[in-house]
């Protein structure tokens, strides 16, 4: 990467043949070396988030964020890790907000040949794009097209509230 250091070093996944007392003590040292400001997760389920923030907290280098996939389809989060991230005050920043595209009319007339979904590799496979998923985005796109455009301004009040 050619830096001398990165703002934030996740660590994405937690892997099931590491121990979480050594990834978290690499992130720490990533930390402590001058490598990384701060240390993020990312795909923590809720009780390894709260596994992981302690062992750091331990070690002196608090969780700063946790990464989690999060959109209309994918809510997840919302099964207890939101609340586990605002208990220990670590941030949270979504990944996949479009659902790899699917939230958008990209599929409405199917699967484009120069599309995600198209691809041989990645993470959205034609299998993810069902018709139950675009339905739901034909919805909210009838939604958004009756409300009409946005503005930044507006979009800030409305996080605010």
């Amino acid at each position: 990467m050619h830096l001398d250091y990165v703002d934030i070093f996740y660590h994405h996944r937690p892997d099931p043949e590491t121990p979480l007392e050594e990834t978290m003590q690499a992130l720490d040292q990533i930390v402590r070396s001058g490598k990384a400001l701060y240390a993020g997760i990312s795909s923590y389920p809720p009780a390894l988030t709260i596994k992981a923030a302690k062992m750091l907290k331990e070690l002196g280098t608090p969780c700063l964020i946790h990464q989690v996939r999060y959109n209309i389809l994918d809510r997840v989060p919302e099964n207890g890790l939101l609340e586990v991230l605002e208990k220990e005050r670590i941030g949270c920043i979504v990944f996949s907000p479009l659902a790899q595209g699917v939230l958008t009319n990209r599929y409405f007339n199917g699967i484009p040949g120069d599309s995600r979904a198209a691809k041989p590799h990645g993470f959205l496979h034609p299998a993810d794009i069902t018709e139950e998923k675009l339905s739901i985005t034909r919805k909210l796109n009838a939604l958004a097209e009756k409300r009409g455009p946005i503005a930044c301004s507006d979009v800030a009040r409305l996080v605010i509230k």
